[in-house]
């Protein structure tokens, strides 16, 4: 009666090693294959219709969680019209968006003198405005319209 009994529990002790031994490995390997460099690298130039450099307009970069957005940094465009962000961003964060915030008040350079933009993405048009891929570098130029 003995030995039914330890069969039992020697069954019952190889299932449990089995699963304590592949839920670790298992982990440890998660670990290994979901880190992802989340660093993340926004530049490009912003330009006038003439190609001329624009300085001192605000670009604003926000981090979408769900259907919201929260603004991570600002920048402004330099004297040769480039910018350039890098951000490690949180992990709450699914993807980033760029923009050219249209305010007087943020960014009066470009509401007093500009009706609005052209974008392009890695030197290629483009309607589909502005997002960058985590963990990856993205190039984003915009052509202002004069008024």
């Amino acid at each position: 009666m003995k030995q039914p009994l330890m069969r039992s529990f020697s069954k019952l002790f190889s299932i449990l090693s089995f699963a304590i031994l592949f839920g670790s490995l298992a982990l440890l390997l998660s670990d290994c294959f979901l880190k992802q460099d989340r660093t993340t690298t926004i530049y490009g130039t912003v330009t006038d219709q003439d190609g001329q450099p624009v300085d001192s307009i605000l670009l604003r970069v926000r981090g979408v969680t769900g259907f919201k957005y929260e603004i991570l940094k600002e920048i402004h465009s330099d004297k040769e019209g480039e910018y350039e962000i890098m951000l490690d961003v949180p992990k709450k964060y699914s993807s980033l968006s760029i923009a050219i915030p249209f305010s007087n008040s943020l960014n009066p350079k470009f509401t007093k003198q500009y009706l609005g933009h052209y974008v392009f993405r890695n030197e290629v048009k483009t309607n589909d405005c502005c997002y960058a891929e985590l963990g990856k570098k993205t190039k984003y130029n915009f052509q202002l319209i004069p008024k």
